[in-house]
């Protein structure tokens, strides 16, 4: 779903109105999220007889560095879309940044 804003003076300038309505309601994550199966080194537990346990990492690069965390089965869901919410977040970015470059082309004629 998208709306055009009512300033704007080009009618292709369209948002999505979920993030932008109320972006400080959201998190953002940069990074990507991996899913890993393991086993967790007690001897009697299920992954010793191959059932093994799934984790969910968030990965990002940080100084030129990859650095991941272990999200919590109460937070992956949050998680999973604060990751979405920052890839979208950052489309809208480059669309408005495009935007502008039209503008101040125009404005050069």
């Amino acid at each position: 779903m998208t709306f055009i804003v009512p300033s704007s003076p080009l009618p292709s300038e369209t948002f999505a109105p979920s993030l932008l309505a109320s972006p400080l309601n959201r998190w953002f994550l940069r990074g990507s999220l991996s899913e890993r199966l393991g086993k967790c080194g007690k001897p009697n537990c299920c992954c010793t007889r191959g059932e093994l346990h799934k984790s969910l990492y968030l990965v990002q690069s940080q100084g030129g560095k990859l650095r991941q965390i272990c999200v919590p089965q109460a937070w992956q869901e949050r998680a999973r879309q604060a990751v979405t919410d920052y890839h979208e977040m950052q489309e809208l970015i480059e669309e408005v940044s495009e935007l502008e470059w039209k503008r101040l082309k125009e404005r050069n004629r």
